[in-house]
C-alpha cells in the first residue's frame, strides 16, 4: 500500500457528505470564532483539538465533553493546550465544536483498501475500548442489506442493536450507514481508511461524532477477474489426459524415473531424455519433435532452462496442458525465468500446474505425477470423492498419508506449487465441475486472486461442501492510523471471503491437518446424522463426561433420550446393580438412561451391543459417540468382530473412540479398520462439528 495521511475536517466532511453521510460540527480557528460557533450551535457543546498530528484525540485529553456554558469551554480549551504541550505537540490547526448528543448506543463502521480482496467494511462495538474489545465483523465489497445483517449477528453490538433487555436502537440506519461507507470504500481506491468511531445509535437514527479518513495514491487492488476459458481448458485436459510425456524421465530410484513409472497407467506414455535411448521398457526419445505424435499433457522434470525450452517445443506442436514439477523458478530468486514461462504459456494458450510442485494424482483416470518414491510415502490408490487442493507440497503429502493410514478414499490430489498459470480458483472450478468429486479440501497459506476464490467459492459450494484450513491467519498487525487498521488485514479479509464463499473454515487447528482428514473419514465412512444430538455411550465413565462437556462446547447437544429409551437401558442395567434393597435398587435406576450414558467398568460384550442398539432405536438421537475403554476385564477378545457386525445394522452414525494407547488398544483399533471401522482420538469433537454442520447444509448430496 502507498504512503498515507490522514485528511483534515473539511476534506473529510467532504468526501463523505458526497455520499450522504453528515458529520456533526463546525471548524472554527481561534476562540472568537469557537465562541459564536458554539453559542449558534447551542449548549452543552463539545470541543476538539483538530490536527493531522493528532490520530487519537482521547488518548491525549484533546476532547472535552458536555460543556454547558461558554466559561466551561474556555476552561476546557486552555486545559486542551496544557496538555498537548506536555505531550510535546504544537497548539492544533483549529478547533471542532460539536453538538453534545444525547447518550445512545457507540459503535464501530470503519472500512480500508485490501491488496488482495479490495476493499473491507467493518461493522460492531465502538467506543474507547474498540480494540480491547475487537467485536467487528468485516465484510468484501460493496455490501447489500443481507450481507450486513449477518455481519451484525456474528457481533455483540448486533444483538444489542435487535434489542436486548428492552433497549430500542435504530439498526436500519446503522445497515444503511454501512452500506454507504462500503460503497465510498469500492469507488474511490485513493481512500486507504475510514474510520467512524464512535456513531452514537439512537431509537430514531445515528449520530456521527468522529470520522477518520487517511488517503494516499490508488490502491492497486485485485480485479474480480473472470476464469479463461483456455486455463479451464488445459486443466481439463491434465486430468483427462489420454497420452502423457515426461521430460527428464530415467531410470527407477531417480525423480524422473518415480514420476515415469507413476505415470505409466496412462493409455500411452512417451519418456523424454537425450542421454538414454530406453527408460524402464520404453522407448526414449530426446525431444518433442520425434514422437510419434504430439501428447496431451507433458510434465517437466529438469532445471529451469531445459524446462523452457521443451515446454515452448510442447506449446508449438499442439500441446494441451502441462505440470511443471521442476524447481528453480521465483521461489529461487528467478523472477524473469518464471514471467517468461509465464508469457510462453499466454502466447499458446497452454496453461500449466507449478513450477516447483509435487504434481498431481487422480485416482480416477490414474494420473499420477509425484516424484515421491513408493517405499517413502503412502498414498491412497482407491478411487474416491475427496478432492485435496494444497499450496504447501509437505502438507499436501502429509494429508495422504494420513488419509491412506485412515483408509480414506480420494480422488484428486493437487500440489499447487508457484501457481504462476493455473491456481487454487481455477482448480477448485474443475473439482466442483467434476462429477467425480463429492468433497473438496484447501490447504492455503497465501492468497492472491481473493476475489474470484470467492466467487468461484460461491458456486462450487452451492452443489459440494468445500473445507479449507488456511495457514498465516493470527499474524500480528503492524501499528496503524486507525481503530479499523488495527484490526483489520488479510486475516480478517479472508474469514469474510469464506463466509461469503460458504467454505467451512478451519482456522484454530492449522497445526494439525488430521481435522481435515478425520472431517472426511466421517462424512465418507458413515450414514448422515440427521441433527446434531449426540449421544455420549462410556464404558467407564471419565470420559464420558470429558467428551459430553466437549460437545455442547462445540455447539452440538447433548441427546435427552425418550422414555422409553430410559426403560430399555434400566432394564438392561438393572440386574448389574447389586444392593441390599429395592428401595435403594429403585433410587439407582431413576439415574440411569441419562446422557452421557456410564455403561460401568465391568461391560461385557452383550451389555455394550444392547445399549449401543437401545440407543440407536432412540428418537431424539441423531450420532452415537462411544467411548470405550477396550482394557477392562469383561469386554472379551471378540469385540471387533461384534461392533463391526453390530454397525452394520445400526442406522444413525457410530464415532468410536477408543480411549488409552496401551498395545492392547492399539490391536483393537487396528483390528477394527480391518474390518471397517475407523476409530477416532484426537482431534476428534472439531471434526465431528464439521462434519454435522456439512451433513445439514448438503443433506440431499448425502442422501443420494
Amino acid at each position: 500500500m502507498s504512503a498515507s495521511a490522514q485528511l483534515g475536517f473539511e476534506n473529510t466532511c467532504s468526501i463523505l457528505e458526497s455520499y450522504g453521510i453528515p458529520v456533526l460540527g463546525r471548524l472554527v480557528a481561534d476562540m472568537e470564532a469557537l465562541k459564536k460557533a458554539a453559542a449558534e450551535i447551542g449548549y452543552p457543546v463539545v470541543l476538539k483539538a483538530n490536527s493531522e498530528k493528532i490520530v487519537h484525540k482521547s488518548d491525549l485529553g484533546a476532547v472535552r465533553l458536555n460543556l454547558r456554558d461558554e466559561a466551561e469551554m474556555c476552561l476546557a480549551h486552555e486545559e486542551i493546550l496544557v496538555g498537548l504541550k506536555k505531550a510535546g505537540l504544537q497548539s492544533p490547526d483549529n478547533w471542532l465544536v460539536q453538538k453534545m448528543v444525547k447518550p445512545g448506543y457507540e459503535i464501530l463502521i470503519g472500512a480500508m483498501q485490501d491488496p488482495v480482496f479490495g476493499s473491507v467494511t467493518m461493522v460492531g462495538q465502538g467506543g474507547k475500548y474498540v480494540e480491547l474489545l475487537k467485536d467487528v465483523a468485516p465484510g468484501i465489497g460493496i455490501l447489500a442489506k443481507e450481507n450486513v445483517e449477518l455481519m451484525l449477528d456474528r457481533t455483540i453490538a448486533g444483538k444489542v442493536l435487535k434489542g436486548y433487555r428492552g433497549d430500542n436502537y435504530d439498526r436500519e440506519s446503522v445497515i444503511d450507514l454501512t452500506i454507504k461507507i462500503s460503497k465510498l470504500m469500492a469507488e474511490n481506491p485513493q481512500i486507504h481508511e475510514i474510520d467512524l468511531n464512535p456513531v452514537i445509535v439512537h431509537e430514531n437514527g445515528v449520530a456521527l461524532v468522529d470520522a477518520r479518513v487517511i488517503a494516499g495514491d490508488p490502491v492497486n487492488r485485485a480485479e474480480q477477474d473472470e476464469l479463461e476459458q483456455w486455463r479451464i481448458e488445459s486443466l481439463d485436459n491434465i486430468f483427462n489426459a489420454k497420452s502423457i510425456a515426461v521430460v527428464g524421465a530415467s531410470r527407477t530410484g531417480t525423480m524422473g524415473g518415480i514420476i515415469f513409472k507413476n505415470c505409466t497407467k496412462i493409455p500411452k506414455v512417451f519418456p523424454i531424455n537425450t542421454k538414454l535411448e530406453v527408460v524402464q521398457g520404453y522407448k526414449c526419445y530426446p525431444n518433442f519433435y520425434t514422437l510419434p505424435e504430439t501428447p496431451d499433457v507433458a510434465v517437466f522434470a529438469l532445471n529451469p532452462d531445459a524446462t523452457m525450452a521443451g515446454f515452448e517445443e510442447f506449446c508449438k506442436l499442439g500441446g494441451k496442458g502441462a505440470i511443471i514439477v521442476s524447481d528453480g523458478f521465483s521461489e529461487a530468486g528467478r523472477k524473469n525465468v518464471e514471467e517468461r514461462l509465464i508469457r510462453l504459456s499466454e502466447q499458446y494458450r497452454v496453461a500449466y500446474l507449478g513450477p516447483n510442485c509435487m504434481g498431481v494424482i487422480d485416482n480416477h483416470s490414474h494420473l499420477n505425477t509425484m516424484f515421491l518414491a513408493e517405499h517413502r510415502t503412502a498414498v491412497p490408490t482407491e478411487s474416491g470423492g475427496i478432492g485435496i487442493i494444497s499450496q504447501s507440497g509437505g502438507i499436501g503429502v502429509e494429508l495422504l498419508e494420513m488419509f491412506k493410514a485412515g483408509g480414506v478414499k480420494i480422488g484428486k490430489w493437487v500440489s499447487c506449487g508457484n501457481a504462476s498459470s493455473v491456481g487454487v480458483p481455477e482448480i477448485l472450478h474443475n473439482m466442483g465441475n467434476d462429477p467425480n468429486i463429492k468433497l473438496i479440501g484447501i490447504y492455503l497459506e497465501g492468497v492472491s486472486e481473493g476475489l474470484k476464490l470467492m466467487q468461484i467459492g460461491k458456486e462450487v459450494s452451492k452443489t459440494k461442501p468445500v473445507i479449507v484450513i488456511k495457514g498465516g491467519m493470527s499474524g500480528g498487525a503492524e501499528a496503524t492510523l486507525s481503530h479499523t487498521a488495527s484490526m483489520a488485514g488479510s486475516a480478517e479479509a479472508f474469514r469474510a471471503c469464506s463466509r461469503r464463499a460458504k467454505f467451512f473454515l478451519i482456522e484454530d487447528l492449522t497445526e494439525d491437518p488430521k481435522v481435515l482428514v478425520n472431517v472426511f473419514s466421517i462424512l465418507t465412512t458413515m450414514p448422515p446424522a440427521k441433527g446434531n444430538k449426540v449421544a455420549v455411550v462410556s464404558v467407564g465413565g471419565g470420559a464420558a463426561i470429558l467428551l459430553a462437556d466437549q460437545v455442547t462446547e462445540q455447539g452440538m447437544e447433548l441427546a435427552k433420550f425418550g422414555s422409553e429409551t430410559k426403560q430399555k437401558l434400566q432394564n438392561l442395567l438393572r440386574d448389574n446393580i447389586r444392593v441390599p434393597n429395592e428401595e435403594e435398587r429403585q433410587k439407582i435406576l431413576s439415574g440411569i438412561g441419562k446422557n452421557p450414558l456410564d455403561l460401568f467398568g465391568n461391560c461385557d460384550d452383550e451389555r455394550l451391543m444392547a445399549a449401543l442398539k437401545i440407543v440407536d432405536e432412540d428418537p431424539n438421537t441423531d450420532i452415537i459417540l462411544a467411548a470405550i475403554y477396550l482394557q477392562v476385564p469383561f469386554l472379551s477378545e471378540y469385540i471387533n468382530d461384534k461392533l463391526a457386525e453390530l454397525n452394520k445394522g445400526l442406522t444413525k452414525p457410530l464415532v468410536i473412540s477408543p480411549r488409552g494407547f496401551s498395545p492392547h488398544v492399539n490391536r483393537c483399533r487396528e483390528e477394527l479398520f480391518s474390518k471397517g471401522i475407523t476409530t477416532y482420538t484426537v482431534p476428534m469433537m472439531k471434526p465431528m462439528k464439521i462434519a454435522l454442520d456439512i451433513w445439514s447444509k448438503y443433506r440431499t448430496t448425502f442422501q443420494e
